[in-house]
C-alpha cells in the first residue's frame, strides 16, 4: 500500500536519527515542504518531492541514491503523460502514491480485445 508521509513526521518517529540527520533534515524543511511518497507500485521504492530545487540539490548532493523530484518536475511529468497538472505538493504526492503517472484508468469497456477493423469485423492481430 502506498504512504505518504512529511519529513516532520519522519524526524518525530526516529529517535535514533543522529544529531547530524536531524540538522540536514532541519536544513531542508527552512527551504520548504519535504514529503516521502512509498509507491506500492514500485517494490522498495522510496519518492522524495520537494518543494524548491535548493532542497533537490541539497538531497541528491547528500543521498546520490535517492529520488527525488521537485513540484516543477512532477508537474511538468503529469503534463508529459497528459495527467491533470497537479497545484501542491501533497496533491503530487497523492496522485504517485494512487497509480504511476499516465496510468490509464481502465473501464469495462476498454476490456474489449482486440479492437473492431476499419469495417467493423473482429480485428485479428498477429
Amino acid at each position: 500500500m502506498s504512504a505518504v508521509y512529511t519529513l516532520e513526521q519522519i524526524l518525530n518517529r526516529l529517535d535514533a536519527l543522529s544529531l547530524d540527520g536531524q540538522a540536514f533534515c532541519r536544513s531542508l524543511l527552512k527551504h520548504g515542504e519535504v514529503l516521502a511518497v512509498h509507491l506500492s507500485y514500485l517494490p522498495e521504492a522510496l519518492l522524495w518531492l520537494v518543494a524548491s530545487p535548493t532542497q533537490s540539490r541539497i538531497m541528491r548532493a547528500e543521498q546520490p541514491e535517492c529520488v527525488v523530484m521537485t513540484l516543477a518536475e512532477a508537474r511538468e511529468l503529469f503534463t508529459a503523460v497528459g495527467d491533470p497538472c497537479p497545484g501542491t505538493l501533497m496533491e503530487a504526492a497523492g496522485r504517485f502514491a494512487i497509480a504511476s503517472p499516465g496510468t490509464p484508468e481502465w473501464s469495462d469497456e476498454d476490456d474489449m480485445w482486440p479492437p473492431d477493423g476499419p469495417d467493423g469485423e473482429d480485428g485479428h492481430y498477429v
